[in-house]
């Protein structure tokens, strides 16, 4: 099997890559990167890395039929900052590339498309439990894009292709390399701020709740959708979380257990903002992953394994190895 994974040398991707090819050695992993250089990180050797631009369809063409994909798992498109920043350009990327690199793939043969999204396209607040059946009513450009590009994929199961969805919550886990700017990502921003000065500051209201789900699961995932259900993925839409709902507080004081542990550390002080404007009493809400779990996929991330591991990449950010 030829799998091509859009975005593979990301965080996300980079992880999904190594996990299948840990445990299906035989199939071929095609990672795409926009910026192509001459020196990739370790990890990435045992990959094919292929120049592909969301933007240049030509570009996409040409990957698609040097790699011959039966699946392509899409992970490229701009994240919250960039989309905020350029929402035309998020428009471009997230929704046509998508639309871009189905139309390639699909005239190419490939008959299975893996699409991550996010739990951001839905309202929340509405509804305690957020199910595939809670109002999508994005404002924010990245979930905006995202949910059109949702529609472009449901489309292509009507042409024969056997899509599928994930609408992603908070991800955490550590990076296959340091190099990978995913550093504010709330998870990871507190490993490193922990690890480098030994306290963390919240920048947001430390209120606000959110689901976690590791990087593991994340990964076990899309292998139990290729490899154990291939033919079973119903109408192809799932929340994609980890039952772990916890405010940012909490969080916080989770990386702060372990890195107390992890170094022999009697504590770690955990400042928080004077004043924030979201609201004094957030809701709690919860990540319904029913459904998910209906198909038989069970979690199995461990939280402490994963930060831990984050903060030995963040130890890289010490001692002017940064």
């Amino acid at each position: 099997m030829n799998v091509l994974i859009t975005g593979g040398l990301g965080y996300i991707g980079g992880r999904i890559a190594s996990y299948l090819k840990e445990k299906n050695p035989d199939i071929h992993i095609f990672l795409t990167t926009r910026k192509y250089r001459k020196h990739f990180p370790e990890w990435a050797k045992s990959f094919t890395i292929v120049p592909m631009d969301l933007l240049d369809e030509q570009s996409i063409q040409k990957c698609v039929s040097n790699c011959k994909p039966n699946c392509v798992i899409h992970l490229a498109a701009m994240n919250e900052i960039d989309s905020v920043a350029n929402p035309e350009l998020a428009q471009e990327v997230n929704y046509r590339g998508t639309e871009k690199i189905l139309q390639a793939v699909h005239a190419n043969g490939a008959k299975r498309f893996i699409y991550f999204s996010t739990f951001h396209v839905y309202n929340k607040g509405i509804e305690p439990v957020i199910t595939e059946q809670t109002l999508t009513q994005p404002s924010h450009p990245y979930a905006v894009t995202h949910l059109a590009a949702e529609k472009v994929v449901v489309s292509f199961r009507d042409k024969g292709m056997n899509t599928l969805i994930f609408r992603l919550s908070n991800v955490y886990g550590y990076p296959m390399d340091k190099e990978i700017n995913r550093w504010m990502l709330l998870v990871n921003d507190l490993c490193r701020q922990v690890v480098v000065t030994n306290r963390i500051f919240l920048k947001s209201s430390w209120k606000q709740y959110r689901d976690f789900i590791s990087l593991h699961d994340v990964a076990r995932a899309v292998d139990y959708f290729l490899f154990t259900i291939p033919d079973a993925w119903e109408d192809g839409l799932y929340n994609l979380g980890g039952n772990c709902t916890m405010s940012i507080l909490e969080i916080a004081h989770k990386v702060s257990e372990v890195y107390c542990k992890k170094y022999h550390k009697d504590v770690v002080k955990i400042e928080t903002p004077p004043k924030h404007t979201d609201g004094d009493n957030p809701l709690y809400f919860s990540y319904s992953i029913n459904k998910l779990m209906a198909t038989g996929f069970h979690l199995k991330g461990d939280m402490e394994v994963e930060l831990s591991k984050t903060m030995d990449v963040c130890e890289e950010f010490l001692d002017g190895r940064s």
